[in-house]
């Protein structure tokens, strides 16, 4: 069990947050963002990944883009599950680009790109979520906060 108002990471993703409950099954965290997460306690941790705060390794940020040839029914699946407010969201964003056709004009391949860029979670996190629609959409909802804050932040 971890206390109350201590910082914990995830093992294997870069999800961080100040405890606001934990038990020895579940952990409930706050994280930067405001965004409370639960995740199970075993997966957490009290030492900060190495990579905590510095910028990924360029092997570790560079992500697949898919192309139509790529588009298996999985991959029809897990855009099926992403939230109606996160596509709402998304499509707004790609429709203010200059040039940009409707985003409902796009075929699977180039969605789920574009949800993956803008949102920060790459489509092997969004496949490890589908049975968990409302945990894909919390991981996507601070994704696309961070992009729309950056976004907003004076340069």
């Amino acid at each position: 069990m971890f206390a109350i108002g201590q910082t914990v990471y995830h093992k294997t993703t870069q999800h961080s947050g100040v405890v606001e409950e934990s038990d020895a099954t579940v952990t409930y965290l706050r994280q930067p963002n405001g965004v409370e997460i639960d995740f199970p306690t075993k997966d957490l941790t009290a030492t900060p990944p190495a990579t905590a705060g510095a910028a990924p390794p360029a092997a570790a940020a560079t992500t697949r883009t898919f192309s139509m040839r790529d588009i298996t029914p999985e991959h029809e699946k897990v855009l099926s599950i992403v939230p109606t407010r996160t596509l709402q969201a998304v499509a707004a964003l790609w429709e203010r680009q200059p040039k940009a056709k409707r985003f409902s004009t796009l075929n699977p391949a180039q969605k789920l790109n574009y949800i993956a860029d803008v949102t920060e979670i790459p489509y092997k996190t969004m496949r490890l979520h589908i049975g968990e629609p409302s945990h894909l959409g919390l991981l996507m909802a601070r994704g696309l906060a961070e992009r729309v804050a950056r976004a907003a932040s004076p340069r």
